[in-house]
């Protein structure tokens, strides 16, 4: 068996998908979203939607990604989801337990980066309190 030095790059990698191998956890049930519309808070930015609601019994997060048919066809509106999936990821091991997270893509967001949206999500993270001291 090998033994790695305390900050070698073996140790940081592994270290570093510890990190992110928390699997993002989804809502996929109409109720859910359906319960974060109607009970939860909104925060709106030029690019997304943020609807958050307190889930009290159960310590984890799940979150789910949503774009209308209005902004496009279906190559457009998977496209736009892939880059905000991809925005979240960057958050998710920052953010904290126990909430319902939807995010919503607005009219600006189609053809927008992920780094872009990501910036944006940060933005309304902030505002929700949803970052983790």
């Amino acid at each position: 068996m090998k033994i790695f030095e305390e900050n070698s790059p073996q140790t940081l990698n592994s270290q570093f998908s510890i990190l992110n191998s928390k699997r993002i956890l989804t809502i996929r049930e109409n109720h859910l979203f359906q319960k974060v519309y109607g009970r939860g808070k909104s925060f709106v930015s030029p690019f997304l939607a943020l609807h958050i609601l307190r889930n009290y019994n159960r310590n984890e997060t799940r979150v789910g990604f949503t774009v209308s048919k209005a902004r496009g066809n279906a190559v457009t509106r998977n496209a736009v989801r892939r880059r905000m999936k991809e925005a979240y990821r960057a958050h998710h091991p920052f953010i904290k337990k126990g909430f319902l997270i939807v995010i919503v893509a607005r009219q600006a967001a189609v053809g927008r980066s992920s780094t872009e949206l990501g910036t944006q999500l940060n933005g309304l993270m902030k505002k929700a309190g949803l970052f983790e001291n």
